[in-house]
């Protein structure tokens, strides 16, 4: 995956203990999220996200940051690029997840439902084939928040299997439409496919 993310640029680079981020300063969020989810981490015992806030990310220069009051009222779900289901395995691990360094404006049925069963397919190839490597990025845009926090027009995942030496991939737009019914595989596609959307 290192060929995907080298055209991608980073205003910051943010080494979490489980995840790596490439972070946007001017749109307030990353431009795309490395990590790997292994089968012993599934299985592992998870801690509760409940009462686990949103926080800032102090690791960031000052005008990079973004506060979790940018998104009230904003009618968007703060969307986790390297997610506590991954993650839920280690407290201090699963409270970066929460930092907003590591979040960006997703659309709620996106949020809830589609992108969360992608991550869930993730999570179910890393317990089958023993470990994945994942990108987690978004692009483009639809529109700002309060404080100029871009609204990506598009999700993307890679999941890369070691074991088979393959990938699977999918890309969404950052909607409501159609999200809560929406299939796996209507959003599936290629590492090209995303390279073209996205401009890359």
């Amino acid at each position: 995956l290192n060929n995907f993310l080298q055209p991608i640029k980073c205003d910051e680079v943010l080494h979490k203990t489980a995840f790596d981020i490439c972070y946007n300063c001017s749109h307030k969020e990353p431009n795309v999220v490395a990590y790997v989810i292994t089968k012993k981490m599934i299985e592992s015992y998870h801690y509760s996200r409940k009462h686990l806030p949103f926080r800032t990310d102090y690791e960031l220069p000052r005008k990079c940051r973004a506060y979790s009051n940018f998104y009230t009222h904003g009618g968007y779900d703060r969307g986790h690029y390297a997610p506590n289901g991954a993650f839920n395995y280690n407290r201090a691990i699963q409270k970066q997840t929460f930092r907003l360094s590591n979040i960006a404006p997703q659309a709620k049925w996106l949020n809830r439902r589609y992108w969360a069963d992608v991550e869930i397919f993730a999570r179910d190839k890393a317990v089958k084939y023993g470990k994945v490597e994942v990108i987690t990025g978004s692009c483009k845009s639809k529109g700002h928040l309060k404080h100029n926090v871009n609204i990506p027009a598009y999700w993307y995942k890679i999941i890369y299997i070691p074991k088979t030496n393959n990938y699977i991939a999918f890309l969404a737009p950052n909607t409501n439409t159609g999200m809560s019914r929406a299939k796996l595989k209507e959003y599936r596609t290629t590492i090209e496919k995303i390279k073209e959307v996205c401009n890359f």
